[in-house]
């Protein structure tokens, strides 16, 4: 999944469009799903809801038809939920507010034995679970400020920690470790393969630009590969993505990729799938008119995007995006 770093309200990054996408690390996951494990053909979801100047995850049981608060904090701005594979934990980032400095908690799903588990001094966010929902990957920014007078502040300097997780608390003698030492300017998503062997980033380098990269967890001090993918219409300035998701058991990774608009104004951002392993074969999967803010890969390979504070699923044989 991933999430504007805009983070003031449901809206901001579609008003700022791609504008806003120059100035972004991952896209917010404000009033959206994120489906988590089956249970008995069911699905529960987590969420992160703004409200009165907070943000708050709410949990919806599978086959529950009410939602609950994960936790009892009075004001604070959580976000980025994950469900763990078990459907036990879940992870997600907490601050103060949009721009200050973050942190990764743990808890059970009914909230309890809640945790942090980034080191105290780290600006952590963007947690991913690993299938075997003990290892959990997050995003470090090690800066939030600007490169330029005239920029709104914002984070940068991003790698991809890991550590050893459990409902039941901190592990004994578990210290997050550094996967990365990229320092990557901008950080759009975190992806974890099914088989636990890959993770996925969307980022930026200058002066390329925007960029889909790949690295073995095991060996993630060598970069597996390199993607650029070109797409119709794309802006002059080169190719823009959004979000990108391993997807096939990790053979094809879904990603969104800015177009120049059909009716002018912003750009609009659609859904395509290209090969893992040639980094070619790239399909359109779904047409948006507007900015995507989120994207996540669910059980058996179902895609969801969140766009406006409307969640949708998508139907590869219509090539539609299905409000839900």
């Amino acid at each position: 999944m991933y999430r504007n770093w805009t983070r003031l309200g449901l809206l901001c990054a579609i008003a700022l469009a791609f504008g806003c996408h120059g100035q972004a690390t991952p896209p917010v996951a404000v009033n959206t799903e994120i489906v988590g494990t089956p249970n008995h053909g069911k699905f529960a979801q987590v969420y992160a809801v703004a409200e009165n100047g907070s943000s708050f995850i709410y949990v919806k049981p599978a086959g529950s038809s009410s939602a609950q608060r994960l936790s009892t904090r009075k004001q604070s701005w959580e976000m980025d939920p994950v469900l763990s594979p078990s459907g036990k934990m879940i992870a997600y980032s907490v601050s103060d507010n949009p721009d200050a400095k973050s942190e990764v908690w743990v808890s059970q799903i009914d909230g309890n034995n809640a945790h942090r588990v980034s080191a105290p001094e780290q600006d952590a966010l963007m947690p991913a679970f690993c299938p075997d929902s003990r290892t959990l990957l997050y995003v470090i920014s090690r800066f939030n400020g600007h490169y330029s007078p005239i920029a709104r502040p914002r984070k940068h300097d991003f790698d991809v920690m890991k550590i050893m997780v459990d409902a039941t608390g901190p592990v004994a003698g578990a210290t997050p470790v550094e996967l990365t030492q990229q320092h990557f300017f901008d950080m759009r998503s975190l992806s974890v393969s099914s088989d636990g062997q890959h993770f996925l980033i969307s980022t930026s380098g200058y002066p390329i630009g925007d960029l889909i990269e790949g690295f073995d967890i095991n060996n993630p001090a060598q970069i597996k590969f390199i993607y650029q993918p070109h797409v119709p219409s794309e802006p002059q300035t080169g190719a823009a993505f959004g979000g990108a998701a391993y997807i096939h058991d990790g053979m094809d990774i879904v990603f969104t990729a800015a177009s120049e608009p059909l009716a002018g104004g912003n750009f609009d951002y659609n859904v395509y799938q290209m090969s893992a392993v040639t980094g070619g074969e790239i399909k359109l999967l779904a047409q948006h008119s507007g900015v995507i803010d989120t994207l996540d890969v669910g059980p058996g390979n179902s895609i969801f995007v969140t766009a406006g504070g409307t969640r949708y699923t998508l139907n590869t044989q219509t090539k539609a995006l299905n409000p839900i």
